[in-house]
């Protein structure tokens, strides 16, 4: 089952638009319109997961499902898969012509996820008990080696 249902979209596109879309990515994978819809969503939900699964419980968030209880889900986190998988329909029609909104839809809410894993926003999601601080690479963090104590390979005489 799915964590957004197809009138979710309207929080960023009509219907129309988005029936426009399903139909073009439809015909570039020779999938059907649902099952492009459902693999986009699907992607969304996985690059979503990869950004907040460090710090929060995301799983449990995705266990929610579209026909059980629409309004018990994140709306953020909602937005965001619905951004993610508009973005990624229009990759799958042409990679070079997603359209700069979306473009920059996509952007934001990237920026919005690492910020949550990072701690700098409250998104409203239960953290892990055994969250850990985030550290980005490139951080303060510096790796000395330790010097090289055991002279013996350095000696001559192999029997020793």
């Amino acid at each position: 089952m799915a964590y957004a249902g197809k009138d979710d979209y309207t929080i960023s596109i009509s219907l129309e638009n988005l029936n426009e879309i399903l139909e073009q990515a439809a015909e570039q994978t020779s999938f059907s319109e649902d099952k492009v819809r459902d693999n986009s969503e699907l992607t969304a939900q996985a690059e979503i997961r990869a950004y907040l699964s460090y710090r929060y419980e995301i799983d449990d968030e995705f266990a929610l499902l579209y026909t059980a209880n629409p309004d018990t889900r994140n709306k953020l986190v909602l937005r965001c898969v619905v951004n993610c998988s508009i973005f990624n329909l229009h990759m799958t029609i042409n990679p070079r012509d997603v359209p700069e909104k979306v473009e920059k839809a996509y952007e934001h809410c990237m920026e919005q996820m690492d910020a949550a894993r990072r701690g700098e926003i409250d998104i409203g999601l239960p953290i892990k008990d055994d969250s850990k601080e985030f550290l980005k690479a490139g951080s303060n963090v510096k790796f000395v080696s330790k010097p090289f104590l055991d002279q013996s390979v350095y000696n001559d005489d192999p029997t020793t």
